[in-house]
């Protein structure tokens, strides 16, 4: 029994360490309508290691997410956009708790989003356009995937057109060089959403310019095996022309507009990704072999949202007092050989971080060039210095020299690192800096010559004048006859 328990310990040790995702492979997806239409994604996530639980909304239990007060589902696929209401064990706030708890969430919506979802959206600093209403190009879109309402939009390379054809955002985080390097466009056919100026979302697939959002066009199907639709030459917003999404908000400063948004938890990193078009995951465009872009773009997705990408974490920090000497130590109480436990005004501080990336399956140096500071903060950053980095064998180690302000008090050494697509790096070390004590103090302070000079000139002066006043020789008084 023992022998066995051994290799099932062992057998679950090497399953975590080669593991695709860097918080685990249970992955529940929840599908509203024809979850054979997702077959041949939900393949692949099986063929990557993922374990996939398919369920429809209706059909969860109470402690579907959680049970004993532990999660059971590393990851969260949502495609049920015409969901009113959420089950009682999927609703918003267990959403938010599963989020907090190191968990992931991947939302596919549809022109037919309820308001759950609008309203679910805003918590995160998105807002997803109304019901029933979808982002159509009249210049852009898909022949081949067309049913005559010009939704199947052409997001990505235009070649020398004179607007933007949108496309994918150039972060390496979030999708691979080789998915970058594509100039193909890829299909689009859903809705679009504005992201607002919260500093944890950010838009990740941007719209043409020439695209708007719209009502669903009405379509009809002729005999000819040709698609038509009524009103598909004029322009009519739903609402009023500044409410009017278009392409052309895409580069604008407050109100991004965008096609696929990700969220990044402050605390823990945790991410969500809103997808507004259900159909990229479907079999009818991922399996689309005509344009290879398709499919690379929703599994790069996918792999950031799970984790799989960008991940970095912090395994150690230290700091201590960089001496002059060997004999250039402190009392006892204050530090031992390699550990400060507080440091005097103007030291200089010698702080050590290491930090590794998941790429591949496992934990490694970072790959890419990240830049991170370190402050010397007491409410406001009295010293900033950059951290250079060294690679190791198994991680990055990023280490700075830093001189303390002429100020005591209670000071924290702080790295906040935070980039769009990658795991936040904050570590915060609290020392007290103390000044100097009655016995550090030099001798003879260079500050106090005026004073000294000032103080020897009296002294000299007065003796010089008592030294002249006795050497004069005394007078004999006059004498006056009357």
């Amino acid at each position: 029994m023992r022998l066995i328990a051994c290799v099932l310990v062992l057998l679950s040790f090497v399953a975590h360490s080669l593991a695709v995702s860097a918080t685990g492979q249970r992955v529940l997806a929840l599908v509203e309508d024809g979850p054979h239409e997702y077959s041949s994604y939900f393949d692949s996530l099986k063929g990557r290691g993922y374990e996939v639980t398919t369920t429809a909304p209706d059909s969860v239990d109470s402690d579907t997410l959680f049970k004993f007060g532990e999660r059971m589902f590393d990851h969260v696929i949502m495609f049920s956009p015409k969901m009113k209401h959420f089950p009682e064990s999927m609703k918003p706030t267990v959403l938010v708790e599963f989020l907090r708890n190191g968990g992931n969430l991947l939302v596919g919506l549809s022109p037919r989003l309820s308001e759950s979802w609008r309203n679910f959206a805003r918590e995160f600093g998105l807002e997803f356009g109304e019901r029933d209403t979808m982002l159509v190009d009249h210049f852009r879109y898909d022949p081949a995937s067309d049913r005559g309402d010009h939704a199947a939009v052409l997001v990505g390379s235009t070649g020398d057109a004179p607007l933007s054809g949108g496309g994918l955002v150039s972060n390496q985080a979030v999708f691979s060089r080789e998915t970058l390097s594509l100039q193909d466009p890829f299909v689009f056919r859903g809705i679009a959403h504005w992201v607002g100026p919260s500093p944890l979302a950010f838009p990740l697939v941007l719209p043409p310019s020439t695209a708007y959002q719209t009502d669903v066009p009405k379509i009809t199907f002729e005999s000819m095996s040709q698609w038509e639709a009524s009103g598909i030459q004029k322009l009519e917003p739903l609402h009023r022309m500044e409410n009017l999404l278009t392409g052309a908000d895409a580069y604008s400063h407050d109100t991004k507009a965008s096609l696929v948004s990700a969220v990044q938890l402050r605390d823990n990193s945790a991410r969500v990704v809103f997808v507004g078009s259900t159909e990229s995951f479907q079999n009818g465009l991922y399996d689309n072999s005509e344009r290879p872009k398709q499919r690379a773009v929703v599994d790069d997705l996918t792999a950031w949202s799970f984790q799989e990408r960008g991940v970095l974490r912090v395994v150690r920090s230290a700091h201590e007092r960089l001496r002059a000497s060997p004999d250039d130590v402190r009392p006892d109480y204050e530090e031992k050989p390699g550990v400060s436990r507080m440091y005097r005004i103007k030291d200089t501080v010698n702080y050590l971080l290491e930090v590794q990336e998941f790429h591949d399956g496992s934990w490694g140096p970072v790959t890419e060039t990240l830049s991170p500071q370190l402050s010397a903060v007491m409410l406001d950053p009295y010293v900033t210095v950059p951290l250079v980095p060294e690679n190791q064998n198994h991680s990055t180690l990023y280490h700075a020299n830093l001189r303390l302000p002429d100020k005591h008090g209670v000071f924290t050494l702080r790295v906040n690192w935070k980039r769009h697509g990658y795991t936040y790096i904050v570590k915060n070390d609290v020392t007290p800096v103390r000044p100097f004590n009655h016995d550090e103090y030099p001798r003879m302070l260079s500050s106090s010559w005026p004073y000294v000079a000032g103080a020897l000139s009296t002294m000299i002066g007065f003796s010089v004048f008592v030294t002249l006043w006795l050497s004069m020789p005394a007078q004999k008084p006059t004498s006056k006859t009357l």
